[in-house]
C-alpha cells in the first residue's frame, strides 16, 4: 500500500466523495493492513473526524439488547469523549454505507422541520428542544446571508448549562426527529442509513482563526420524550451516531460549502437527534474563537434503505 494512495482515499472519505469503487478499495486496504488502519485513524484524529472513523472502521458486527434508556445529566464534553469510545450498535463494515448507493437502494426524504429556516423569525429558542421537530440550542438567529433570504447564524459559543464555568467550546443547535412515519420501512428493510446534508458559510476574511463546523446525527430507541431534559447522552444510551466536520479559516468568496453526514439506523430506532454547530478547532476544552459570521442553511435528511442484506465489498 502506498501512503500517497491512502492519503488520497482518506481525503475523498473525509469530504464524502468516495465512489463505490474507492470505498471497496479503501475497505480492503484497511482490513488487510494494520499499519494502514493506524495511519487512517491518526489522520482522522488530527482532522477532527475520529468518531466517524471509529464507527466506520469497526471490523466486527456488534449488537446490543434493547434496554430502557436512562439519561443522567452529563457535560457536553464528557458526553462527546464517551461517544468516541464506542456505540451500542456499530457499523458492520466501512464499505457498506457508500456501497449502498447502488441501484438497489431506495431513498425517501425524512421529516425535518424548517430545514431552510423560513419558519423562524429572529432568535432560535435557547436550550435543547422541548419537543420534536423544532430547533433549539445555543445563541443563534435566522437572518439573510448572501443570496439566501433565510439562514441560521451562529452567534455565540456556550458552555454546558449543567456545569458552572464550563468552557465555551461551540455554538450548537439541535432538532429531534421522530421516526414513526418510517417505522414500517425500517422494520422491513434489510439495511438502512440516514444522510444529513447541510450548506455552511464562513464570511470572515481568509486566514482568520480556525473554527470547526460539525454536522452530527444520533440514533435512539424509544420516543422523543425520553431525551427531553436529559441531554447530552453517553455512549451506551445511543444505538449509533455519525459525524462529519469541516475546518474553516474564512475566505473572500463567501461560498456555501456542503457537508454530508451518514449514520446507520437499525430497525429498532425510534427517533434521531440532529446537531449542527461551529466552534473550537483546537484541543478539546479550548474556548471557541469569536463567532457571528458563520451560517448554515438547506438542512436535509434522507433515509436510504436496501431491501435485503447487502453484499459487503469485503466479502
Amino acid at each position: 500500500m502506498k501512503p500517497e494512495r491512502l492519503d488520497t482515499l482518506f481525503d475523498a472519505w473525509s469530504e464524502s466523495r468516495l465512489t463505490p469503487a474507492e470505498a471497496t478499495e479503501l475497505s480492503a486496504i484497511l482490513r488487510a493492513d494494520p499499519e494502514a488502519r493506524t495511519r487512517f485513524l491518526e489522520a482522522a484524529a488530527f482532522h477532527g473526524q475520529l468518531h466517524a472513523a471509529l464507527d466506520g472502521l469497526n471490523l466486527d458486527q456488534a449488537t446490543a439488547p434493547a434496554k430502557t434508556l436512562d439519561f443522567p445529566q452529563r457535560s457536553r464534553a464528557l458526553g462527546f469523549v464517551a461517544m468516541l469510545l464506542g456505540v451500542a450498535l456499530t457499523v458492520a463494515s466501512f464499505g457498506w454505507a457508500l456501497a449502498s448507493r447502488s441501484d438497489r437502494a431506495e431513498s425517501r426524504t425524512l421529516d425535518i422541520h424548517d430545514g431552510g429556516f423560513e419558519g423562524v423569525s429572529g432568535k432560535i429558542a435557547e436550550g435543547f428542544p422541548s419537543r420534536a421537530f423544532v430547533w433549539g440550542g445555543d445563541p443563534s438567529e435566522v437572518v439573510r446571508a448572501g443570496e439566501h433570504p433565510t439562514a441560521l447564524r451562529f452567534l455565540e459559543a456556550a458552555g454546558e448549562s449543567t456545569i458552572p464555568n464550563s468552557p465555551r467550546q461551540s455554538c450548537d443547535v439541535f432538532q429531534i426527529v421522530d421516526l414513526r412515519s418510517v417505522r414500517a420501512q425500517l422494520l422491513t428493510a434489510g439495511e438502512a442509513f440516514v444522510e444529513l446534508s447541510v450548506s455552511l458559510r464562513d464570511d470572515r476574511p481568509a486566514g482568520s482563526e480556525a473554527v470547526r463546523f460539525i454536522s452530527k446525527v444520533y440514533v435512539f430507541e424509544g420516543s422523543p420524550a425520553d431525551i427531553i431534559g436529559h441531554w447530552p447522552p453517553v455512549a451506551d444510551q445511543t444505538l449509533g451516531s455519525g459525524a462529519q466536520f469541516r475546518v474553516s479559516r474564512g475566505g473572500a468568496d463567501g461560498a456555501w460549502r456542503p457537508l454530508t453526514t451518514r449514520c446507520v439506523v437499525p430497525s429498532t430506532a425510534g427517533f434521531l437527534v440532529v446537531q449542527l454547530g461551529v466552534g473550537n478547532a483546537g484541543a478539546p476544552g479550548s474556548t471557541s474563537p469569536e463567532l457571528g459570521r458563520q451560517f448554515a442553511d438547506d438542512v436535509r435528511l434522507t433515509l436510504r434503505t436496501r431491501p435485503g442484506k447487502a453484499e459487503l465489498a469485503t466479502r
